[in-house]
């Protein structure tokens, strides 16, 4: 039997801070899974512009950035519903459906069950499974579990294991889904970090299913976790649904400009992707030279990272990294994780080669 864990996220730079006498710029966050480029010159400059707009409510229907979001993927702006936050939207949804079942696959993003149970709804976890080098999902298997579910969360790629999910096998579970009156979310979060990553969305398939929500974050491209801004794609229908529960004003006119000049920044998300796919190949390919760790083929901007053999426990390194201002992401409070993986997001060359010979120091200094 499954227990419930603790409430963690990644990126609690504040805490380290605080907890090792760190001056915040000193940390290296690889907690928490966003660009290493920082946040675009034109995003600051939009947030700069939009200062004095604080003085008056923002716009609660974020028509602007609906529509800069709408253009970017070929829909409508009633297919886009604006959110503080992609977390905001997940609390929507299951305000929205209030579902007595729902599946999840596990290990993913812990806020899925959170939300669910904020409504009093129970869990359905489907275990993914370690194969070599990656963290598989049965598709047949997953389909007979939709039946009995009101709803199905599905983060693609998943976070923290990297599983990524084919269109074709995300259509079958859509065609399942409706046939069995489940709705659907699928996260796509980490999706621009995908080689190829648009051949692996199912945002024109809202069309089509009024059982589908697509999810959509500017935290990870963009680096603007502190801003809070997130969107849902989905049938007209139940974006107007969603609509009547959402909180007026819940995007900050701050957050609105700043998303509005990032669906227009495509130079800096090209930059970002090619930094990304280089970095994070160096960072697998070093890191399975490290005695003892064993990390899953990276398909976004995190790795997976086993421990076990080393005989290191996911806590236990967090601490002596962050000692050294190195955070990483301990994965034990993720549902169906143990106490040895750890997540690291990809950052630039320089920062990666200090936390590899940081990672080689220590495992050294254990093997005497």
């Amino acid at each position: 039997m499954l227990h419930e864990k603790e409430r963690i996220h990644g990126g609690n730079v504040y805490e380290v801070a605080r907890k090792y006498i760190i001056d915040l710029e000193e940390i290296l966050d690889f907690s928490a899974s966003v660009s290493p480029l920082g946040v675009p010159e034109v995003v600051m400059q939009a947030v700069k512009n939009s200062l004095g707009t604080i003085a008056h409510y923002p716009d609660s229907a974020c028509k602007d950035f609906r529509q800069a979001a709408a253009s970017e993927l070929g829909v409508g702006r009633e297919n886009i519903l604006a959110g503080n936050g992609a977390a905001e939207i997940i609390y929507l949804i299951v305000r929205m459906i209030l579902p007595r079942y729902t599946l999840i696959p596990i290990p993913t993003f812990s806020e899925y069950g959170y939300a669910v149970r904020s409504v009093g709804g129970k869990l359905k976890y489907f275990e993914l499974q370690p194969e070599g080098s990656r963290f598989v999902i049965s598709i047949d298997d997953f389909c007979k579990s939709i039946r009995g579910s009101d709803l199905a969360f599905i983060c693609n790629p998943n976070n923290p294991t990297g599983t990524l999910f084919d269109r074709n096998d995300l259509q079958e579970i859509l065609e399942v889904g409706k046939a069995n009156h489940c709705f659907i979310v699928v996260d796509e979060a980490y999706l621009d970090f995908v080689k190829g990553g648009s051949d692996h969305s199912v945002v024109n398939q809202v069309f089509h299913y009024d059982n589908l929500l697509i999810l959509k974050s500017l935290t990870k491209v963009y680096s603007l976790p502190g801003l809070r801004i997130g969107y849902a794609i989905g049938h007209k229908d139940l974006i107007d649904k969603m609509n009547t529960l959402r909180d007026p004003w819940s995007v900050n006119s701050l957050a609105q400009a700043a998303g509005v000049a990032a669906l227009t920044e495509r130079d800096y998300r090209t930059r970002l992707q090619e930094t990304i796919w280089e970095e994070r190949q160096y960072l697998y390919e070093e890191i399975k030279k490290l005695p003892g760790l064993k990390p899953y083929i990276p398909t976004a901007n995190f790795l997976l990272v086993n421990t076990c053999e080393a005989g290191i426990t996911a806590s236990h390194l967090q601490e002596v990294l962050a000692r050294s201002g190195l955070l990483i992401r301990d994965c034990t409070s993720f549902q169906g994780m143990g106490p040895y993986f750890i997540r690291i997001a990809v950052r630039t060359r320089l920062e990666n080669m200090r936390l590899i010979h940081a990672l080689d120091a220590y495992i050294s200094s254990l093997r005497g």
